[in-house]
């Protein structure tokens, strides 16, 4: 949201106020009562809009290190487990897949790292009835498939919240024009009804409509309804 964009939702939240404390005055007006709701209804999608807008992804990146470091610390559980079994048994193709070490898992790119976990989940799922005795249960390879959904969650999550975010840019100015033509070419018109039958509603509602910049203090309106195209 650019500086700009800020005095506009402050014009808005002004106008809503101003509104709240008249409605005595117009809620008789059905008219008024459906630009209202509307009015209020636009300024919610606004404000979910903001707060996509200014979410700080940093904590993206401490939550997928704390997901990777439970992954991995699990996949070496498991692994070493198996190993061990296959060892004893004597399958040194299994036991050479499960030699891994926590360097070998995290010189991956992100999404290879969950993969190798994976594999070695899958591997383990095939004869998980003889590991009870290496410390590996059913439960053992749920919680690790658990925590490699943890994980790839974590990685996907901020490129979710930049696409969000983008998105969230392009809507923010479609609602800000949809607003700003809902006060021009309905609330605006139907206040002029209160210019005599209540000079201080329409006073005030004219005083709200008005846009002023937070950085200078100065109005860049008059009182008189803000213009947009159609």
């Amino acid at each position: 949201m650019d500086k700009k964009q800020e005095n506009q939702l402050t014009m808005f939240y002004a106008v809503q106020k101003t509104l709240e404390r008249h409605g005595a005055v117009w809620s008789g007006t059905p008219a008024m009562v459906a630009a209202s709701t509307e009015y209020d209804a636009n300024i919610a999608s606004l404000e979910a809009c903001v707060e996509k807008q200014v979410i700080d992804i940093r904590g993206f990146a401490r939550a997928k290190a704390e997901a990777e470091a439970v992954m991995v610390a699990m996949t070496l559980q498991v692994a070493g487990g198996v190993r061990a079994y296959a060892t004893v048994v004597g399958d040194s193709v299994l036991a050479d897949k499960m030699n891994v070490t926590r360097s070998t898992l995290l010189r991956h790119r992100d999404s290879v790292v969950a993969q190798h976990c994976q594999g070695i989940h899958t591997e383990a799922t095939a004869v998980v009835a003889s590991l009870a005795d290496y410390g590996v249960l059913p439960a053992t390879l749920t919680a690790l498939q658990g925590a490699i959904d943890a994980y790839v969650a974590a990685i996907t999550a901020p490129r979710n919240a930049i696409t969000q975010r983008k998105g969230a840019t392009a809507e923010l100015r479609m609602l800000i024009k949809d607003t700003t033509k809902l006060l021009v070419k309905r609330l605006d018109s139907l206040v002029e009804q209160y210019r005599l039958a209540n000079a201080e509603f329409y006073r005030e509602y004219h005083n709200s409509r008005m846009i002023v910049d937070l950085g200078t203090g100065s109005g860049e309106g008059t009182g008189d309804p803000v213009p947009v195209a159609a």
